[in-house]
C-alpha cells in the first residue's frame, strides 16, 4: 500500500468528506491510519500538503479506488474497513457515508455480496413487518 499512500490518503479523506463535514477526530484518525500504513510519524510533508489540498469536491472515489484493482480480496476488504473506520471516527453513520463506501468497493470490483456485507441496508415498512413478526414468534 505505501506504493499508493496518495490514493489511499485520497480514498480516507474523501470519506471524512462524505457527510459534508469534516471533524476533527476524522482527521486524527486518518492521520493515525496514514502513518501506520507509511510507517512514519510524523508524516512527510508531502502527505501533509496533500490532505490540506484535498478538494473534495473533485475526488472521484470509484476512479481512486480503481486504480486499486489489483488488490487482493483481503486487501480489498481491509481497505474499506479502513474507509469505515474514519466514517465511524465522528460518532455518526450517515447515508452519504454508505453510498461512499459502495462507490469505493465497486471502483475496488468488489463483488455484490461482498458489498452487501459492508454496506447499510434500507428495508422498506412491508419488510420490517415481517422481520418484526418473525421477531415476535421467536420470542413466544
Amino acid at each position: 500500500m505505501i506504493d499508493h499512500i496518495d490514493t489511499f490518503a485520497d480514498l480516507l479523506l474523501g470519506a471524512a468528506y462524505a457527510d459534508k463535514r469534516l471533524e476533527g477526530r476524522e482527521v486524527d484518525t486518518i492521520r493515525a491510519l496514514l502513518e501506520r500504513a507509511a510507517d512514519q510519524s510524523p508524516l512527510s510533508a508531502g502527505l501533509e500538503a496533500r490532505m490540506r489540498a484535498f478538494n473534495p469536491a473533485k475526488h472521484d472515489a470509484r476512479g481512486a479506488a480503481a486504480t486499486l484493482w489489483f488488490l487482493s480480496g483481503v486487501d480489498k476488504r481491509t481497505v474499506v474497513d479502513l474507509i469505515a473506520k474514519v466514517t465511524e471516527a465522528d460518532g455518526e453513520i450517515d447515508l452519504a457515508e454508505d453510498d461512499y463506501l459502495r462507490k469505493v468497493a465497486l471502483g475496488l470490483g468488489m463483488s455484490d455480496a461482498e458489498i452487501a456485507e459492508i454496506t447499510i441496508e434500507i428495508i422498506d415498512d412491508d419488510e420490517l413487518d415481517g422481520l418484526l413478526t418473525k421477531v415476535a414468534s421467536r420470542e413466544r
